[in-house]
């Protein structure tokens, strides 16, 4: 590809797209431009550093755009972003990411998968939507060697919206609200992968979460078995925090089909005083296992900018530092599987500055959910 020329401003969106196409090169997967240019073109229109950019609720005050590593999809380069740049209405992103998906299911995936989406997509894709919306819609895909590994649409859901979702997952939404009764669903996703799909709810938990508090709710979804294993993680990653202020928790739930997974997703904006050495802990948590961290070490280099890839393979926070910060740490459960971790990044290299101080987030603040790794769990029919 072509060097940017050093003479004017480069619209966004060429930016991007250098960024994705040395990164899937590192990565050894395939170009994420070669399946989404057209959308990214559209969504990152306006000039590198516009602060208009910073109008959006996936990362208030930055670039919407977020990359993330995956224990469960170690290979994969992945991404979520809000479309259409920061004039597009909630309801105009919900239209656009529901024919995106729909093109590369339809493409990438096969027409089963394609029913399978617009089976479960349909409560969300219709003209619905209040005036409180604040986004409509976001849009996510992973990457690996042979193609488009999943696609993932991510839909606000509205007042009464978890009366649409399948029974187990409905069931198991209000066990949740019963158990913690400040939990307030916020959007839902849709994801279809290589002969699988699955769909996840998020719950936005107002007000301070102590770890222990989520024991009820994980003996009653059938993984209270896995809260030592969930306090070890995020008591050591933490620096021995067990208390979750209010604005950084966000619990989400999936019927894998062989059981319930829970996600604890944890908004690091709003953890005041992360530990400074956190990169390291990371480190130290995966070395229990080493191809976990093998592969977030050779993560991080293949998404460095340009000219630093060879220093972000290094193990070490000025070397992760160069992958970008981290804005969510997701650690996730299943009946069968202990905690694995999913870090999300606000990534450098994309020279986007902040359009202004960040605030203190909201619901939905920083917050792409995560794309589900190698067990997805419903089998299309």
């Amino acid at each position: 590809m072509a060097s940017l020329s050093p003479y004017r401003t480069p619209r966004q969106s060429e930016v991007a797209r250098q960024r994705l196409t040395g990164a899937s090169r590192r990565l050894g997967t395939r170009n994420p431009v070669d399946y989404i240019g057209g959308l990214i073109d559209r969504t990152f229109e306006l000039p590198v550093g516009d602060p208009r950019y910073g109008q959006n609720a996936l990362l208030p005050g930055f670039l919407p755009l977020e990359h993330s590593f995956s224990e469960t999809a170690k290979e994969s380069l992945r991404l979520d972003l809000e479309p259409l740049g920061p004039l597009a209405s909630p309801m105009t992103r919900v239209h656009e990411v529901s024919r995106e998906a729909r093109k590369q299911v339809s493409s990438e995936l096969g027409p089963a998968a394609l029913r399978w989406f617009d089976e479960r997509s349909e409560p969300y894709r219709g003209t619905r939507l209040s005036g409180a919306a604040r986004f409509g819609a976001w849009f996510g895909a992973a990457f690996d060697a042979d193609g488009l590994q999943e696609c993932k649409v991510y839909y606000e859901l509205e007042p009464g919206a978890l009366d649409e979702l399948p029974p187990t997952l409905r069931h198991v939404c209000r066990v949740a609200q019963s158990c913690l009764p400040r939990l307030v669903p916020i959007f839902t996703s849709v994801a279809c992968g290589r002969g699988h799909g699955g769909q996840r709810v998020y719950f936005y938990h107002q007000g301070d979460l102590r770890l222990l508090d989520l024991e009820p709710l994980m003996n009653q979804i059938g993984v209270g078995h896995q809260l030592p294993g969930l306090l070890t993680t995020v008591g050591l990653i933490l620096g021995g925090r067990f208390i979750l202020p209010e604005g950084s928790v966000v619990v989400a739930l999936r019927d894998t089909g062989r059981g319930i997974e829970m996600k604890l997703e944890i908004l690091m904006p709003s953890v005041p005083d992360p530990p400074r050495e956190m990169h390291g802990l990371i480190q130290m948590h995966l070395a229990q296992r080493p191809d976990s961290q093998r592969a977030l070490q050779r993560w991080l280099s293949a998404m460095a900018p340009e000219g630093e890839a060879s220093q972000a393979g290094r193990a070490g926070p000025a070397a992760a530092a160069s992958a970008g910060d981290i804005s969510v740490l997701s650690v996730r459960v299943t009946p069968s599987t202990a905690a694995r971790l999913t870090l999300y990044f606000r990534p450098s290299g994309y020279e986007q500055t902040s359009s202004r101080s960040r605030p203190a987030p909201g619901a939905f603040d920083g917050m792409p959910g995560g794309v589900p790794g190698a067990f997805d769990p419903y089998a299309y029919p």
